[in-house]
């Protein structure tokens, strides 16, 4: 397969995951290398002329085998691409942003953290992009990628004066405050305390009692293991879009898709049948926003961990 012909067969959603296609890319790394950096780069120069496409995932795909590939030189694009302003980054990648954003970040990082600091802690950046940066970190941290001491240090610094005390800045704070759960950093809790105490935290993220058992010496858990990519292939192709059994699939590729049977409420008939209605861009449930399942948590800590 040339070239072109792997770069045809990642462009359009069909419903089917191109395997063919993305073995031969992975086969061909050095040929296909520089046109996936000139897609990347190409978008990070007009990110919002190509969030006009529809059913386009040959970024999605670029995205992942560059960090697959470890190529640092993706880095840069990756970061201004992100920073486009409103929902602009949303639109080009969907939930990878929540999903694998972290994770492909540190997969391509160059040594330089300014500008991951600088998405970091951009206003005006869509505020689940900035969480994502600072997860960035936790990702590098685990993978010996950057030492944790200086996690912690710029983690202090996001508490003490690098992020904007104020609510509209309430789901980066709540992702600050998962992110030393996650490192674990129990020498941030006196930061931690202070960001409750000033109303910085949603309480419904999670109980500031909680956090504290958490990360006592007592009860200091495992922390959750992050990784590097690794397999462009692996970590795509299981996901529902590319299911042939999955009536659901072909509406939005960028979304993931939950089974009818977990969204049905019990009252409801089961046997009525629902025709699915054509995809609307519609805003999604948020990370931390209530979960719709009515469990009283977080969607992030509950239906939204999978």
């Amino acid at each position: 397969m040339t070239i072109p012909e792997i770069l045809a067969e990642l462009t359009p959603y069909t419903g089917r995951f191109p395997r063919a296609a993305m073995e031969a890319a992975i086969e061909q790394r050095e040929a296909i290398t520089p046109e996936l950096l000139r897609i990347v780069e190409a978008v990070a120069a007009d990110p919002g002329e190509y969030a006009k496409r529809e059913d386009d995932m040959l970024l999605v795909f670029a995205l992942f085998l560059l960090a697959h590939f470890r190529e640092t030189r993706a880095y840069a694009p990756i970061i201004k691409m992100m920073s486009a302003p409103g929902e602009i980054p949303e639109l080009l990648v969907g939930d990878t942003i929540t999903q694998d954003l972290s994770r492909i970040l540190a997969s391509v990082y160059d040594g330089n953290p300014a500008p991951l600091r600088s998405l970091a802690e951009h206003a005006d950046v869509d505020e689940f992009v900035c969480g994502a940066a600072i997860e960035t970190f936790v990702v590098l941290a685990h993978t010996g990628r950057m030492p944790r001491d200086e996690v912690v240090a710029y983690f202090r610094a996001l508490y003490r004066e690098k992020l904007r005390r104020t609510e509209a800045f309430i789901v980066i704070w709540d992702a600050l405050t998962g992110c030393v759960l996650d490192l674990p950093a129990p020498e941030l809790l006196p930061e931690v305390r202070q960001a409750y105490a000033d109303g910085l935290v949603d309480p419904y993220f999670e109980d500031l009692e909680n956090i504290e058992r958490d990360l006592s010496p007592e009860s200091l858990r495992e922390p959750k293991q992050f990784t590097l990519i690794t397999d462009a292939i692996a970590e795509t192709e299981w996901w529902a879009a590319f299911d042939p059994q999955e009536p659901w699939a072909g509406d939005n590729p960028l979304e993931p898709v939950i089974p009818a049977t977990e969204l049905e409420p019990p009252w409801l008939d089961p046997v009525i049948d629902v025709p699915p209605e054509p995809f609307r861009r519609e805003p999604k449930i948020g990370r931390n926003e209530p979960c719709p399942c009515g469990s009283g948590k977080k969607y992030k800590k509950c239906c939204g961990q999978g």
